[in-house]
């Protein structure tokens, strides 16, 4: 467990970026970013106001994109390297918080107390046992009405090519499996989100091509 864990514990900056971006550059990496920092604050109507969390924090870039647009925003990474970087890159925003994920998911975080959460390309890499215990700790953590933004893939023509190629790189090393893609097809996520007691938003796009879109609410 350790091994697949430890994953995420990288050294220097190209493993990190290659962890989060793959192929794109730095600067591909960082526009991909503040694209997807709105796309968050629109799909979870994101105010001032609002207290939010994030899964899968990474090196903090979102966040320090979104510390400016919400009264607080609660950090969390399986990563202390990670981490690290997160609170480096977020030293001027009093309002951030980091915390490291252990084997209970989110319970280190408060029930009922946030308007908001999010993660981006972290649910690509779960299998379907993660996805229902991290949307049960989302449920649990959100306010009435609260909504949660997250990502995930199924096998189709949009994520074939990296299949195949994580494919060989499974064979090679396959201790490394957690920072694999992790396919969940859009039935089965459907079903997940209301197995946690979650409702999927009719602004959830689902499909069967690759890659897929949830905005989760607690009813």
């Amino acid at each position: 467990m350790e091994v697949i864990r430890n994953a995420w514990e990288l050294i220097g900056d190209e493993a990190h970026l290659l962890a989060l971006a793959g192929r794109s550059t730095r600067e591909e990496f960082e526009a991909d970013r503040r694209l997807r920092a709105k796309d968050v604050i629109a799909c979870c109507s994101v105010k001032a106001s609002d207290r939010g969390f994030e899964i899968g924090s990474g090196e903090g870039t979102v966040a320090s994109l979104l510390a400016c647009r919400c009264l607080s925003l609660d950090c969390n990474d399986i990563s202390a390297s990670f981490l690290e970087m997160a609170r480096a890159k977020c030293a001027s925003y009093p309002n951030v918080r980091f915390h490291k994920i252990d084997a209970n998911y989110l319970s280190h975080l408060t029930a009922d107390t946030y308007d908001f959460g999010f993660a981006l390309n972290v649910f690509i890499h779960f299998n379907a046992y993660d996805v229902i215990n991290y949307l049960r700790s989302v449920r649990r953590i959100l306010k009435r009405g609260g909504v949660f933004y997250f990502d995930a893939c199924t096998l189709g023509e949009q994520t074939l090519a990296l299949f195949r190629e994580q494919a060989d790189m499974y064979r090679n090393a396959p201790e490394r499996v957690r920072g694999l893609l992790n396919y969940n097809h859009p039935t089965v996520l459907r079903t997940i989100v209301q197995e946690a007691g979650l409702e999927l938003s009719i602004r959830s796009d689902l499909s069967e091509k690759g890659w897929n879109k949830i905005i989760a609410v607690k009813g």
